[in-house]
């Protein structure tokens, strides 16, 4: 700033200038301003000096966390090898717990899908096996109380398996034959015929008189009854003549 600059300032803010009394020197209030601006700048200086210092000393310290982190690294990368080199047996089954816990996870993740698929799968078989029984059946004459009894009798002798056939699940036997063809041939038979009521139509089966038919000794079991038999004394107790009676 030069001194006419300065003079005009002063003027400005009203200050008296002169020889006079109560008046400012020219040079006395040149110099004091001048004054005033160096040790305004020299105050910047310093600030600014004094912010670069903390912002070298942060840098300083971020560079200190780095190389720290790094020799951390280092130096666990060193222990690990250590460790697989003086005690390979204690660093081996260190990842093998660690390996087994995931393997652990998964297998019973797998165990729970495969779970619930064969649940699935076993419900959708049951009921298509059903729906081809009651098919099969559907056309047969019964004596009263006997259907559940031949059913049974039928397929205890018969052990059946879902197959895929033309885009469809079928079941059949150990001879190959389906469930419609197992009952309609066991509704032939003698044996078969006595469940069944004259003029059947189960595949043209004529049933025995009803007098002397399975229900005639008069053994009789509830639905309930009949159904917490096991397969075998189903089968005992509807070839001994016994019949089912509705809850």
């Amino acid at each position: 700033m030069n001194r006419e600059m300065i003079l005009k300032m002063l003027a400005a803010l009203g200050v008296k200038i002169g020889a006079n009394e109560g008046e400012l020197n020219e040079d006395t209030a040149v110099k004091l301003v001048e004054d005033l601006v160096k040790a305004e700048n020299l105050g910047l200086l310093n600030k600014r000096d004094e912010l670069l210092g903390n912002v070298v000393e942060l840098k300083g310290k971020i560079k200190d966390l780095e190389n720290a982190a790094t020799e951390t690294g280092k130096k666990q990368s060193e222990l690990e090898a250590q460790l697989k080199k003086s005690n390979p047996e204690e660093f081996k089954a260190f990842y093998d717990v660690k390996a087994k816990e995931l393997e652990t996870k998964h297998k019973l993740e797998l165990e729970k899908i495969n779970s619930e698929l064969t649940k699935y799968r076993d419900s959708h078989f049951e009921r298509i096996k059903n729906d081809s029984l009651n098919e099969a059946v559907k056309d047969i004459n019964f004596i009263d109380g006997l259907k559940d009894g031949f059913i049974a009798l039928a397929m205890s002798r018969n052990t059946f398996k879902p197959i895929e056939a033309d885009g469809k699940t079928i079941f059949t036997n150990q001879n190959n034959e389906t469930i419609d063809a197992v009952i309609r041939q066991f509704a032939l038979t003698k044996e078969g015929m006595a469940f069944i009521k004259n003029g059947s139509k189960g595949g043209g089966a004529h049933g025995a008189d009803t007098k002397t038919s399975a229900g005639a000794s008069g053994n009789k079991k509830t639905r309930t009854e009949f159904n917490a038999l096991s397969d075998r004394e189903k089968m005992d107790f509807t070839s001994k003549g016994g019949t089912i009676t509705e809850d």
